[in-house]
């Protein structure tokens, strides 16, 4: 795990209350961040607030359905105002939309519905909350990192509604880091497993443990690990913007 003194800087989580973004709230609390928990689910929301906070972590729910433009404005607006403005926005939020994989020559399963949820969870949520907390982010010279996923450079994810959804979200970085520039720097990651036990994820991969048996580290990775990375971009790499690290135990390699 690795450290970095953000006593004053405040960010926002998008999916914060629950798996890779629950790593990521606590690894940015533990820092000494204050966090805005941006997340759809109430009771799991309000139960991970209360447990950081009995922690000492100084965090608290920011209610959204970032489906909704209105809602992200709201959160983002209502966050800030709390916190005082925003130094990162890490768009840790995203959903594979169907339960069961669909596969790639199964047109008839990939409806105009599942599109459209896949691209608006997966993709233009990122927009919304980048548009949203853009004038804070100028404000702060601060950072954005979104979350993309190995199977937006090669496919083969739940559905190819979610794998194009995450190949846009790579391609939307490099936009938002040209536009948001030189105020502001925008990176993702591209996480590959996930460890199940490193997460109060509802979904989990049953053969995620045999699968990441094929990764020259042989493992998934944890919560904790994705979120070194973020912490990474957001803390340091002063000199990085527009880019997809791959944490990804060497799928990539």
């Amino acid at each position: 795990m690795i450290s970095a003194d953000l006593t004053g800087k405040r960010t926002i989580v998008t999916g914060g209350a629950s798996g890779i973004g629950l790593g990521v709230t606590r690894t940015f609390a533990a820092n000494r961040s204050m966090v805005a928990i941006a997340d759809l689910n109430a009771d799991r929301l309000a139960d991970t607030v209360r447990t950081l906070q009995s922690e000492g972590l100084d965090v608290f729910g920011a209610p959204c359905d970032l489906r909704d433009n209105d809602s992200v404005v709201a959160m983002v607006e209502a966050a800030a105002d709390r916190m005082g403005g925003v130094d990162y926005l890490l768009n840790i939020a995203g959903h594979p939309v169907t339960l069961k994989p669909i596969p790639a020559s199964d047109l008839d399963s990939q409806t105009e519905e599942l599109w459209a949820e896949a691209l608006s969870i997966n993709l233009l949520s990122a927009f919304r909350t980048a548009k949203a907390a853009a004038p804070y982010l100028k404000a702060s010279g601060g950072a954005i990192v979104n979350t993309a996923s190995m199977s937006g450079w090669r496919g083969g994810g739940s559905s190819s509604p979610y794998s194009v959804a995450k190949g846009g979200l790579i391609t939307l970085t490099k936009e938002l880091a040209r536009g948001l520039a030189p105020e502001v720097r925008v990176n993702a990651i591209s996480p590959s497993y996930v460890h199940p036990d490193s997460t109060n994820f509802p979904i989990r991969w049953e053969t995620v443990f045999e699968d990441s048996k094929s990764l020259p580290l042989g493992r998934p990775g944890t919560a904790a690990e994705y979120a070194d990375a973020c912490l990474f971009l957001c803390a340091g790499a002063s000199y990085i913007t527009g880019q997809t690290i791959h944490v990804d135990g060497g799928w990539s390699a």
